[in-house]
C-alpha cells in the first residue's frame, strides 16, 4: 500500500486521494491524504471518481457496501499475490494499468448489484437491521436467509414478482447475482452465470428435497423471501456475507436488480476475461486425466 501511495502522489500530484481511516493511521507520512468516515457514504458518489481495490475479491464487495447510497465510480481491482474472480490485474502492473484507466480508453464491465430491503409483517420496514430505506442495501453477490445457530431447518416462503413459487425447507435459501454465481451460490451446488447475464439466482443451501434445485430468474422481476408462518426459529439475514439481522414469522426481505451496478475495469484486448477465469481459476470441465498418460508413458 505505502508503495501505490508513494505512486500515486509522485506521479499525480493533482489527484485527490480519498482513503478510509486505517489506511490514513497506517501511512502517517502521506499528509495529503483525505480520510473517509463512515458517516461519509452519502458524499462518496459525489466526490470520487475512481476506485482502488487491493487485495481479494473481499476488497471488492468492501467498495460495494461502501457505495450502498448512490452511484458507483469505476473500479480497479489489483490482486496481491491471491486469486480471485474480481481481481483482473495483478499489483504489479499497477502503474501501466491506473495510467490506462486514468486516460483511456478502457473496457467497463457493468457488474448488475441487487437492492434489499426488509419488511415486518404489517409492511413497514423492519428498522431493527439497522440503517435502511426503500431503497434498499446494495448487494454485490448474494442474500442469504440461513437457520445459523438455531437446530431446525428453516421454512421460506419464495415468491416472484408477488407469485408463490415455492416454499424452502432447508438450511437457508440465497438469491445471488451473475458475480456471485461463483461464490456461496456454487458451493451450494448453483450454475456458473456469465455477470453480464440479465438474471436472478435462487439456490437452495441443504434442502430437505433432493429435486430442490436452483431456479434461474428474469432479472427485471421482484422477488421476496418470506419467513413462514410454520417456522419453528427465525432466520438470519446476510448481505454479502454480513450479517445483519434475524428475520421472524411472516417476516420478510425484498430483493430487486438495483439501478446502480458496479463498473469494473476490464483487462486491455475485449472482451471480460471470464471465459478464461473460470479455465484458469475453477479449473472448469477438467478431467481428471493421469500425468504419466497425458505424456505419452504407460
Amino acid at each position: 500500500m505505502g508503495e501505490v501511495l508513494s505512486h500515486l502522489t509522485t506521479n499525480y500530484p493533482h489527484l485527490r486521494l480519498l482513503v478510509e481511516a486505517h489506511t490514513a493511521r497506517d501511512h502517517p507520512n502521506f499528509e495529503q491524504l483525505y480520510v473517509v468516515g463512515p458517516h461519509d457514504a452519502h458524499l462518496l458518489p459525489l466526490h470520487t471518481h475512481m476506485v482502488l481495490t487491493l487485495g481479494g475479491d473481499g476488497t471488492v464487495l468492501h467498495v460495494s457496501h461502501l457505495f450502498s447510497e448512490g452511484e458507483c465510480p469505476p473500479v480497479l481491482c489489483f490482486s496481491m499475490g491471491s486469486l480471485g474472480f474480481l481481481l483482473p490485474f495483478h499489483i504489479d502492473s499497477m502503474p501501466v494499468a491506473f495510467e490506462q484507466a486514468l486516460n483511456g480508453p478502457v473496457s467497463v464491465l457493468n457488474r448488475a448489484r441487487l437492492a434489499c430491503t426488509p419488511y415486518h409483517a404489517n409492511g413497514e420496514l423492519l428498522e431493527r437491521c439497522g440503517d435502511v430505506s426503500e431503497d434498499g442495501w446494495q448487494v454485490m453477490n448474494e442474500v442469504t436467509l440461513h437457520r445459523g445457530r438455531h437446530p431446525h431447518l428453516t421454512i421460506v416462503d419464495a415468491f416472484y414478482d408477488d407469485q408463490h413459487l415455492t416454499e424452502a425447507v432447508a438450511d437457508g435459501l440465497l438469491l445471488s447475482t451473475p458475480t456471485g454465481s461463483t461464490a456461496y451460490s456454487l458451493s451450494a451446488g448453483g450454475p456458473i452465470s456469465h455477470p453480464e447475464a440479465d438474471a436472478l439466482l435462487l439456490t437452495p443451501i441443504a434442502p430437505r428435497s433432493l429435486s430442490f434445485r436452483t431456479v434461474i430468474l428474469p432479472g427485471q422481476g421482484e422477488v421476496r423471501l418470506q419467513i413462514s408462518d410454520r417456522a419453528r426459529s427465525p432466520a438470519e439475514l446476510s448481505i454479502d456475507g454480513r450479517e445483519v439481522c434475524e428475520l421472524h414469522k411472516n417476516e420478510s426481505v425484498v430483493i430487486r436488480k438495483s439501478e446502480w451496478p458496479m463498473p469494473c475495469i476490464e483487462r486491455p484486448g475485449g472482451g471480460t476475461g471470464w471465459v478464461r477465469d473460470i479455465s484458469s481459476l475453477l479449473h472448469f470441465n477438467v478431467g481428471f486425466v493421469n500425468k504419466s498418460i497425458k505424456k505419452g508413458h504407460v
